[in-house]
């Protein structure tokens, strides 16, 4: 009964301690997984049939399991109603082992917190957001990383919310991951499969 509890406990902290991977691939690798993790901000976004609501919280089911909250809203103001009115808010996101990706090496969870500020704009056409990040998550699971991101984004809501294909988004500041620094002022385009490139082993 001992050497199966020492055996029980033995493998509890090894989940604890998490993987090894390292999120790969440059700056295209870093762009990538700050997607995935962006993709909660468009249960802020969907908010916008709501304007006047700045009360309580929302919660984002991630893809690979746990769950994302948005909380402490500041500013939603809607002006015009309909079509073409704009929507301005402020938040914040928790991830709380959020499985917002996956890789070769498995599934990449995240934990922390962003502060995000939202701007979006809905016409006839659809709706359009350009956000700002900062803050920082561990990427754990698979990964023993983190993504500290002070960086804007532009792309449609509908893009946020897609499960498939390519998206296409445009990033303005700095994600840094244990590769280092990446900084962005051009368009990025990025699956929408939630994959993310693992570095290498040195």
């Amino acid at each position: 009964m001992k050497r199966i509890a020492l055996i029980a406990l033995s493998t509890l902290g090894l989940v604890a301690c998490g993987g090894t991977a390292k999120i790969g691939g440059g700056k295209e690798g870093a762009a990538q997984a700050f997607y995935a993790a962006s993709s909660a901000s468009s249960a802020g976004a969907n908010r916008m049939g709501q304007p006047l609501d700045v009360t309580g919280s929302v919660t984002w089911k991630c893809p690979e399991g746990g769950e994302a909250s948005l909380n402490g809203f500041t500013l939603n103001v809607n002006t015009g109603g309909g079509q073409n009115a704009t929507v301005n808010q402020s938040f914040t996101i928790k991830y709380t082992n959020c499985g917002a990706a996956k890789s070769a090496a498995g599934v990449a969870i995240y934990n922390g917190s962003y502060t995000v500020t939202q701007a979006v704009v809905t016409s006839a056409s659809g709706a359009s957001v350009d956000q700002t990040f900062k803050g920082r998550v561990e990427v754990q699971g698979a990964f023993n990383d983190f993504l500290e991101v002070d960086v804007k984004q532009s792309v449609t809501v509908s893009a946020l919310s897609s499960s498939s294909g390519t998206v296409s988004m445009r990033l303005v500041g700095t994600i840094t991951t244990s590769e280092g620094a990446n900084t962005f002022n051009e368009d990025v385009n990025v699956s929408a499969g939630g994959q993310i490139a693992v570095a290498a082993s040195k």
